[in-house]
């Protein structure tokens, strides 16, 4: 009587199954790449809105004070320079005076070369005295404030 012996051929992965998980990691990659970038986009713009508001709240406070409206970030504490960075860095603001230091804008615009200076929805954001919020991407207000 003879005892056969099965002998077990499989030991690893076929090129075939191989070939598969690649393409499924692949394919989440390509998913979840630009999903993250567009993530960091927004969440580093809300640098830029907090600061924005801030200064708006700081010109208030210079209004109520001296009966016009700072015309250079200096003026309202923020170093010694016409423009300053946002808290994380993402953003220089500065601002723009008329009517006799009765109004304002203040402009958040992404600092070059950092990376907010790929934001095309939101490029640039403006809030004015009057509290109107605009921006020069291709996103609405909305979207971006």
């Amino acid at each position: 009587m003879k005892i056969r012996q099965f002998v077990n051929r499989s030991s690893g992965f076929s090129l075939v199954e191989l070939m598969i998980v690649v393409v499924v990691i692949a394919l989440l990659a390509a998913i979840a790449i630009p999903s993250y970038s567009n993530y960091m986009l927004k969440s580093r713009r809300v640098d830029g809105v907090s600061f924005l508001t801030e200064v708006a709240g700081e010109q208030i406070r210079f209004s109520s004070e001296y009966n016009r409206f700072a015309t250079t970030m200096a003026e309202l504490g923020y170093g010694d320079a016409a423009t300053a960075n946002s808290d994380e860095g993402f953003y220089t603001v500065s601002i723009a005076t008329s009517n006799g230091d009765q109004s304002y804008v203040l402009t958040a615009t992404p600092v070059a070369g950092g990376p907010q200076a790929n934001d095309t929805e939101c490029a640039v954001l403006t809030l004015n005295s009057s509290s109107q919020k605009t921006v020069s991407g291709t996103a609405t207000p909305a979207d971006c404030w």
